[in-house]
């Protein structure tokens, strides 16, 4: 169990931020078609929460860091990643803010017209943890 006595990573943090908008977003498409999926122009494209997650990291946190560098980059992602909640979403459900829909809806529609969908930035890796922390 976590506590705000034990401070978290700012990567733990932005990695919970980005499960919460994936959820809210999957669920957001459930309502909407019946089904995970993002739908415009007659296209689908089909949402998983992996998927939703690494084009969040593609899309909307890359360029932030790719224009000003990762230690800003990586504070105006995780506002940007703020500000697409709603207000309050840790003592409530979990909702999109009207912002994080058009910020996902625009990306989605990217997608439908060829932008990379599910991929990691180019340069991007991911790495085994350990579960072992060095003394």
């Amino acid at each position: 169990m976590l506590s705000i006595n034990h401070p978290t990573s700012p990567e733990f943090k932005i990695a919970l931020l980005r499960h919460y908008i994936a959820c809210a977003f999957i669920d957001m498409m459930v309502i909407q078609h019946g089904r995970a999926i993002f739908s415009e122009d007659g296209e689908e494209v089909v949402l998983t929460l992996d998927k939703v997650a690494l084009n969040i990291i593609y899309h909307i946190e890359a360029p932030f860091i790719e224009n000003y560098g990762v230690m800003k980059g990586g504070i105006l992602a995780a506002a940007d990643l703020m500000a697409m909640l709603m207000p309050g979403f840790m003592a409530a459900q979990v909702q999109l803010s009207p912002y994080g829909y058009q910020r996902l809806y625009a990306v989605y529609r990217d997608i439908i017209f060829g932008a990379p969908d599910g991929e990691l930035p180019p340069g991007a890796a991911v790495h085994r943890c350990d579960a072992k922390e060095a003394s």
